[in-house]
C-alpha cells in the first residue's frame, strides 16, 4: 500500500458545504484512490501541517491550486493516434476523455496511452439489436446522429422511441447529434460533407457558382399558454358580443325570447345561443384572462434571457454582412428555375421589360421581388456568377448558411420522443443559444436530459475569425458574438451542463484547403484547453478576487462533475471525494502563458495556438500518480470499461 498526501490553501471542492470558493487542506491518498479529506483553519502553518502527517509523504503546494481531474465527454479520433491524442489531454488536466471514432480515418487503438479513456458506440440502423451487447461489452454510452455527418457514418432509425426504451434497459447514456440540416442549405455550407475525401481536394467543379445567403423563414415562437382553449373561446366571445349589441338593437323584439340567431361572421352556420350561455362565456373568458395575465406577470429570472434569445433568432447581422461580401464583387446575377416545365412555373407576374417567349410585350402585373421569389418552397433560386474573388473563403458567408434551424428541428423531434421514455439523454454538437435554451426549458418536464458546450465556442465568435482561416471550421459551428453572450448566460444560469473540447484533429491538407470553408473538413485539435480558455474569457468581466473564486469551483462542475454525472461514472470520478480516484489537476490560476505548443500532430491547425491565456497547469495526478509534471510525461493511463470499475 502506498501512501502519500497533497497539502493546498486552494483545494476545490464540489461536494461540500465549503464549495462555494476553494479550502486550506491536506488530501491523504492512498493508492489510487482518495482515504480523506482534512479542511484546516487558515491560522495554522503548513509546516505544523507536514509535521502532523509526516507518515503520509505530503507535498506541499501551499499556493497552488488542485482542482478535479477533467472529464471531456466529447472527443474524436481522426488522423492521430491514442497517444497523441491522450498526451494533449493530460497535459490540459484531462484525466478522462470519451472518445468517439473518426468519421474519416479510424487508427488502431494502439500506443501508449496517458489519460484515461471511455468507449462509445455508434449507433446506425443495422447496430440498433446491438444496444445490450455494447453494455455487456463495457461501453460507457452509446452515440446517434439524425443525420450522417459523413458518407461512412449512418444515422438512426428516424422513430426514435424504440430506440431510446432499449437504452433505458441499460446504465448507457444516449448521446445524440440532433442536427437535421436542410439539403439546399447543407449544399451551401458544406457541398462535399458526404462525399468522398479526395473530391475536396480535387474537384473545382463546386467552385464555379454558389446560391446566395438567404435566411430561412423566422417563425414567431410564442410562449406556450396553459390554457389551450383561450383562442377558441376568444371566437365564441365575439360572436357573443356581436349577439349582445343585437340584443340591445332589438330590445323590443327581443324582450320575450331567451334566445337569439346570429350568423357567425368567421363562417355561415347560424348560432342559437342562450342569454345565459352568453353570460357563462363572458364569465369563463374573463377567469382565463385573469390566469393569463397572472401567468405573464410573474417574472423569473429566466424571462429576460428566453426574451433576448428570440430577439437574437430575429437579428439579420450575419446575413446583412454575408450579402454585402456575396454580391459587392459578383458579375452576372440571374435567376434560374428548377422547374422547366412552363416559362413561369410559380405564376409569378412577368417582368415588365419582357414576356414569357422573351419578348418585348409590356404586362400590367410588375415583377416579383426577391424577398417573395425566396418564400415560395422550390421556386426560383439566385444564382451568382463570381467574377473576382470567391467568396467561400469568407467565414460569415459559411455561417449565414449554417441555419440554427437544423439544431432545433431535431431537438423538437427527441423531445416528442422523450415524452415516452425515461431514458438518459445527452445532447452534443449544437452551439445556437436557442437550441440549448429549448432543452433547458424542457427539464421543467423531463429532468434526464443534458446538453453541452465546446469550450472554443465561449472563446471565439464568428466575427473575429480572419479570412481564408479555415481552422476555424468546426462542428458545431462558431456563430456570432451575440450567441456567445447568450452562452454564457446560459451556462451561468444551469441552462447547459457541461463544457467539452469537442476535439477532432485534422489533416492539413483537408483543413486549409486553400482558405475555402466549403471544401475544409469540420473539427480542429482542441482537447486540453478547456479549462484556460474558459477561465480566461472569465478574468475579463469578472474582476472580484472572491467572484473569481467562485467561479474556480463553478468550472470544477463544469469541466468534472456534471460530465461525471451525465455518464453515470460519478461514484468514481469527477470530484475531489473520499472513496474517488486521486485524479486532480494542480494549477496556477493567474499565471498568464502563451500557448506555443500543441500535442497534437497538427499543431498549426489549432486556433489556440500562439494565444494568451491564463491558468498555467503545473501537474497532473492519475489515480494517485503524476502523468505530467512540468512538461515531462508518463503513460499511466488505461480503457476504462463499466464493469471493472
Amino acid at each position: 500500500m502506498v501512501k502519500h498526501a497533497l497539502i493546498s490553501r486552494h483545494i476545490v471542492l464540489t461536494s461540500n458545504a465549503h464549495s462555494n470558493k476553494p479550502i486550506y487542506g491536506i488530501i491523504l491518498i492512498e493508492d489510487e484512490i482518495i482515504n480523506d479529506i482534512v479542511i484546516i483553519e487558515d491560522n495554522i502553518p503548513i509546516s505544523a501541517v507536514i509535521e502532523k502527517y509526516s507518515d503520509w509523504s505530503p507535498e506541499n503546494l501551499e499556493h497552488n491550486y488542485i482542482s478535479p481531474g477533467i472529464i471531456d465527454l466529447n472527443a474524436r479520433l481522426e488522423w492521430e493516434t491514442y497517444t497523441e491524442l491522450t498526451k494533449a489531454a493530460i497535459s490540459g488536466g484531462v484525466t478522462f476523455t470519451l472518445i468517439e471514432s473518426g468519421y474519416y480515418m479510424d487508427p488502431a487503438p494502439t500506443g501508449e496511452i496517458f489519460c484515461d479513456i471511455g468507449k462509445v458506440a455508434t449507433l446506425e440502423i443495422s447496430t440498433i439489436d446491438m444496444i445490450p451487447f455494447f453494455s455487456d461489452q463495457g461501453f460507457l454510452a452509446v452515440k446517434g446522429y439524425l443525420f450522417p455527418p459523413y458518407m461512412a457514418v449512418q444515422c438512426i432509425p428516424s422513430n426514435l422511441l424504440p430506440v431510446l426504451q432499449d437504452i433505458e434497459k441499460t446504465p448507457l447514456t444516449f448521446i445524440i447529434d440532433p442536427n437535421l440540416p436542410d439539403p439546399r442549405m447543407l449544399h451551401s455550407v458544406s457541398p462535399y460533407r458526404l462525399r468522398a475525401l479526395k473530391d475536396r481536394l480535387t474537384d473545382s467543379h463546386e467552385s464555379s457558382s454558389f446560391s446566395g445567403a438567404f435566411p430561412d423563414l423566422i417563425e414567431d415562437e410564442e410562449e406556450e399558454d396553459d390554457s389551450p382553449q383561450l383562442p377558441k373561446l376568444q371566437v365564441r366571445r365575439s360572436v357573443a358580443h356581436d349577439i349582445r349589441k343585437k340584443t340591445i338593437a332589438n330590445k323590443d323584439e327581443s324582450r320575450n325570447s331567451d334566445e337569439i340567431k346570429i350568423s357567425n361572421p368567421r363562417n355561415t352556420t347560424e348560432l342559437v345561443l342562450n342569454i345565459d350561455e352568453i353570460k357563462e362565456i363572458d364569465e369563463q373568458f374573463a377567469e382565463l384572462m385573469s390566469k393569463k395575465i397572472k401567468k405573464y406577470n410573474t417574472n423569473t429570472i429566466f424571462d429576460d434571457l428566453d426574451k433576448r434569445i428570440r430577439e437574437s433568432q430575429m437579428s439579420i447581422q450575419n446575413l446583412s454582412h454575408a450579402e454585402f461580401e456575396t454580391y459587392k464583387g459578383a458579375g452576372v446575377t440571374h435567376f434560374v428555375s428548377p422547374i422547366a416545365l412552363s416559362p413561369n412555373p410559380m405564376n409569378f407576374p412577368m417582368s415588365p421589360m419582357s414576356d414569357a417567349s422573351g419578348g418585348s410585350s409590356i404586362p400590367s402585373s410588375p415583377k416579383p421581388s426577391i424577398l417573395q421569389r425566396r418564400k415560395v418552397p422550390n421556386s426560383l433560386s439566385l444564382v451568382i456568377k463570381p467574377t473576382t474573388t470567391v467568396k467561400e473563403n469568407l467565414y460569415c458567408y459559411h455561417m449565414a448558411n449554417y441555419s440554427h434551424t437544423w439544431e432545433l428541428s431535431g431537438i423538437t423531434k427527441l423531445l416528442e420522443a422523450l415524452k415516452k421514455s425515461n431514458c438518459r439523454v445527452h445532447v452534443c454538437n449544437i452551439s445556437a443559444a436557442s437550441s440549448l435554451n429549448k432543452i433547458r426549458q424542457a427539464k421543467d418536464w423531463y429532468k434526464k436530459i443534458t446538453c453541452e458546450v465546446p469550450a472554443s465556442h465561449l472563446t471565439f465568435s464568428s466575427m473575429t475569425i480572419p479570412e481564408n482561416d479555415t481552422r476555424f471550421k468546426s462542428y458545431p459551428p462558431i456563430r456570432n458574438q451575440a450567441n456567445t453572450n447568450l452562452l454564457w448566460d446560459l451556462l451561468k444560469m444551469k441552462g447547459i451542463d457541461a463544457i467539452t473540447s469537442s476535439h477532432a484533429a485534422v489533416c492539413n491538407d483537408y483543413k486549409l484547403a486553400n482558405g475555402n470553408f466549403r471544401k475544409a473538413v469540420n473539427g480542429f485539435p482542441s482537447i486540453g484547453f478547456s479549462l484556460q480558455a474558459v477561465w480566461t474569457m472569465l478574468n475579463g468581466p469578472v474582476s472580484s478576487h472572491s467572484h473569481l473564486e467562485h467561479y474556480i469551483v463553478r468550472l470544477a462542475k463544469w469541466l468534472s462533475l456534471q460530465p461525471a454525472e451525465i455518464l453515470n461514472i460519478s461514484a468514481t470520478r469527477g470530484s475531489i471525494c473520499k472513496g474517488k480516484y486521486a485524479d486532480f489537476v494542480v494549477w496556477n490560476p493567474y499565471e498568464k502563458f502563451k500557448v506555443t505548443e500543441e500535442h497534437s500532430p497538427y499543431p498549426q491547425m489549432s486556433p489556440f495556438l500562439g494565444t494568451e491565456l491564463y491558468g498555467k497547469i503545473l501537474k497532473v495526478y492519475l489515480r494517485g500518480h503524476a502523468a505530467y509534471n512540468a512538461g515531462k510525461f508518463k503513460a499511466r493511463g488505461r480503457v476504462v470499461q463499466r464493469i471493472s470499475q
